[in-house]
Order: structure tokens, then sequence, then C-alpha cells
């Protein structure tokens, strides 16, 4: 699959304001909060997890700020990619997004370990030149698997509307056309 291409109707797509308030209502529908005012419970019999994983979704991850922008581009795109920055000790002290058109996901390219996921970071200001490999455990990958002929990516909300999205984008073109070439036509005045 050209994921580059579909990423960029997926952005010309999201210009149309019908399906940018429909990728917004999914972000919301996501992030709707509880009577307690909170996106997310942690419940745990043991005090010490819920302390542990409260400090990770809202000091470090700050998902009351960030899940919803998160959202929006996982159902955008398909994928969505956090790189996880990891301290000995201490776990993931921080995230950072990466943009779905710098990652690549590497799968059965070690014949030596089959299983092994790693992911292949492209810079897009040093094309060709500086490519980063990290390790599963360093980028949190986040899919939309609802389609096999998709993995190992994810599939896009936005994939089923592309095909009409482009047909009706070539109609409004050539009709524009249409306007033009015919508007000289108009204004001339044939006296017998």
């Amino acid at each position: 699959i050209a994921r580059r291409e579909l990423y960029r109707d997926y952005e010309l797509m999201d210009a149309d304001p019908i399906i940018s308030s429909a990728l917004d209502v999914y972000s919301d529908e996501s992030t709707i909060t509880n009577v307690e005012n909170k996106i997310l419970n942690i419940k745990s019999n043991n005090p010490k997890v819920v302390e542990i994983l409260q400090n990770l979704f809202t000091d470090i991850l700050n998902i009351e700020f960030n899940l919803w922008s998160w959202i929006r581009n996982l159902t955008k795109y398909g994928d969505f990619y956090l790189n996880l920055e990891i301290l000995d000790k201490y776990g993931v002290v921080n995230v950072k997004p990466l943009s779905p058109y710098e990652v690549y996901r590497l799968e059965d390219h070690d014949e030596e370990n089959p299983n092994l996921v790693q992911y292949e970071i492209e810079s897009p200001e040093a094309r060709n030149t500086e490519k980063q490999l990290l390790e599963s455990y360093e980028i949190a990958h986040f899919r939309l698997l609802s389609d096999a002929n998709y993995i190992p990516y994810g599939k896009s909300q936005l994939e089923g509307a592309r095909k009409v999205w482009k047909q009706l984008t070539l109609m409004e073109d050539a009709m524009m056309i249409h306007r033009i070439m015919r508007a000289p036509e108009k204004r001339v005045f044939k006296v017998d």
C-alpha cells in the first residue's frame, strides 16, 4: 500500500468541513468524561499500582489534554505513534507524538528472530540519509486493525469515503473548467 499517498488524501479530506466534523465527533465520543469529570478511572486492589498508573496517565501522558488530538489522528490516519522516553529505574518519563509519514514498522525482517518488531524513523529534513532504528518498547503504536490488507499498519476511518471524495473533487474541478471555458461564449452577441 502506498501509505504516503493515502495520508496525503486524508490530509485533503480533513480540509472538508463535513469530514473534519466527523473526525471531531469520533474524538469527542471517545473522550467523554464520567461523573467524576475524568476520562479514565484506574481500579486495582494494589494502591501502588493505582499510584504508578495515575502518575503515568495524568502527569506524564497528560491524557486529559492530549487524548482528544491523539484519537483524532488515529482515526484520520489509521495509525498513531508515540516515542517513549524511558529512563532506568523511572520508566516512561516523557512522550513525543510522531508523524505517521516518517515511521515504518518492520516485521519479519530478521530471519534469526521472526517475532522481532522494530520501527524505522525517517527524519523529514534529512531524507535518505538519517534513519533511526527503535525497538518496539520505545514506540507505542496505536492502529485500527479492521482490515487485514493494511497490516502491519491500521486502516483509517476515512478510507471508506475516499473514493467518493475523489469523485466529488474531480466533478467539482470538471464543473469549474466547464464554466471557465463557456464563460466567453455567453458574453458574445451575434448579429446577423
